[in-house]
């Protein structure tokens, strides 16, 4: 049985980190945000300057970041997505 909520969480990582280094700002300052379209299929959009809207799927950028203390970068919440996953259902080994 796949893990759901992992491949999830590493996707929406990628697409999180990806979304930070095309917009050449840090996360702190970043104001756009993200759709969660269909989370199983690991379709997600940037929906451009937006706040979170968590009945629409949209959820900032700066949302989903934390402060990684050996880096002091702002990075995806792993916990934070292993959250939203949970929201949508997705399952665990």
């Amino acid at each position: 049985m796949l893990n759901e909520q992992k491949d999830f969480i590493n996707a929406l990582e990628r697409f999180i980190q990806n979304e930070l280094k095309a917009s050449g700002e840090p996360a702190d300052y970043n104001n756009h945000a993200i759709e969660i379209i269909d989370a199983r299929n690991h379709l997600f959009r940037n929906v451009g300057i937006h706040g979170t809207d968590e009945a629409c799927g949209i959820f900032a950028i700066r949302s989903l970041c934390h402060i990684d203390e050996d880096s002091m970068e702002m990075v995806p919440d792993r916990q934070r997505l292993a959250a939203l996953a949970r929201e949508f259902g997705l399952t665990s080994d």
